[in-house]
């Protein structure tokens, strides 16, 4: 599971939300102490990650949703069969706001993508065609990007897309900049 899907949850239980929380059944929570701290707001679903029955479980009931797949966690060619599946589930349960973290650069930001962070992208690509593990995607930002595609052609889906800099592992800061127009590389905080 990524830094930035940990983080979200971890806050929102801690702002009083109730949280339904779809892990792989093989991953580990990041502080094993969040199911009995918050056992009547968080409802975790461990389940691989093409089980559309469970998608159901997990929306059922949400004001809305927050998609944040991270490449080091969720194979890139799984971004865009994961929204169809959720994006079914959540037209079946009238869900209709979507919080959609992809990346910076992904879509109509991709000329700021930060150098370095294109460097290293292109490395994992490498990686992945090299252990045959790539199949039908050649760019990790191309399937963040087809995932917001599906998200914008949805009918009556309300959304946000996150597109973050580079996410890294340090704490909190508050001092981070949102901004809707495109701003050239950088870095934040997962938890920020």
């Amino acid at each position: 599971m990524g830094a930035v899907a940990q983080h979200a949850v971890v806050q929102a239980l801690e702002a009083g939300h109730f949280v339904s929380w779809m892990v792989n059944p093989t991953d580990h929570l990041p502080d094993p102490c969040l199911e009995t701290d918050f056992p009547q707001v968080l409802c975790i679903i461990r389940s691989p990650w093409d089980n559309s029955e469970k998608y159901d479980e997990l929306v059922a009931e949400c004001d809305a949703v927050l998609v944040a797949l991270d490449f080091n966690h969720t194979r890139p060619e799984q971004f865009v069969p994961i929204q169809h599946i959720l994006q079914k589930s959540m037209r079946k349960h009238n869900v209709q706001r979507v919080i959609l973290v992809t990346m910076h650069g992904s879509a109509e930001s991709s000329r700021q993508l930060d150098w370095e962070l294109w460097a290293k992208l292109n490395i994992n690509q490498v990686f992945y065609v090299a252990l045959g593990t790539m199949a039908p995607c050649w760019s990790i930002v191309s399937q963040y990007s087809a995932q917001e595609q599906i998200v914008k052609n949805a009918e009556s889906l309300k959304y946000t897309i996150l597109r973050p800099a580079a996410v890294t592992d340090g704490p909190a800061t508050g001092t981070y900049l949102a901004s809707p127009s495109h701003i050239f590389g950088g870095y934040i905080s997962a938890a920020d």
